[in-house]
């Protein structure tokens, strides 16, 4: 079971990296149409539609499979800290199956529309440039499913009493709390 957790950790390391990616393409996106657009008078045609619909969608939704497995997903601890581990262990499979049953329902419809959106070969017009986006909609089930699949594994190992193997602390965070 160890090792699954490492693969799952690994698996979220991958996604943080191309988060990281596009994170840095579209910074150095938008600054060369800033500096196309006001100093030479040359903007770079489709930066809005790309910076929306490719690099955000990516960021996005490839980041909550690397949240999922740092644990970092928004959460107010204030009354369940004051209970036994055992019933925080509850609360924690009990969120852990609503996490994979909503999120499935994400995964599920992520793909159902990525695949409509690759059927037609979806695509936006900005200016007179027509921009291809419909691979962009494969970032929805695929960071979902990263999700799920740690969300599941947290619930088998939880119960299990067994060592995760993820991932789970930030060193950065980890030194902000300190």
């Amino acid at each position: 079971m160890f090792a699954i957790g490492k693969f799952l950790s690994w698996l979220a390391k991958g996604s943080s990296l191309i988060g990281t990616i596009c994170v840095v393409m579209m910074m150095l996106h938008v600054t060369s149409d800033v500096i196309g657009r006001y100093m030479f008078n040359a903007p770079l045609s489709g930066t809005i539609v790309i910076v929306a619909n490719y690099y955000m969608i990516i960021l996005v939704f490839l980041a909550i499979g690397v949240a999922e497995e740092k644990n970092a997903h928004i959460s107010v601890e204030f009354i369940t800290d004051l209970m036994p581990e055992k019933i925080q262990n509850g609360f924690s499979v009990f969120s852990s199956i609503l996490t994979v049953i909503v999120i499935s329902l994400l995964v599920v419809a992520g793909f159902t529309e990525a695949m409509k959106k690759t059927n037609i070969g979806a695509a936006l017009v900005e200016g007179s440039q027509m921009i291809e986006v419909w691979q962009s909609y494969w970032a929805i089930p695929v960071g979902a499913a990263l999700m799920v699949l740690i969300a599941a594994y947290r619930i088998v190992v939880t119960l299990a009493g067994l060592r995760s193997g993820l991932d789970e602390t930030d060193q950065n965070a980890k030194f902000i709390n300190d």
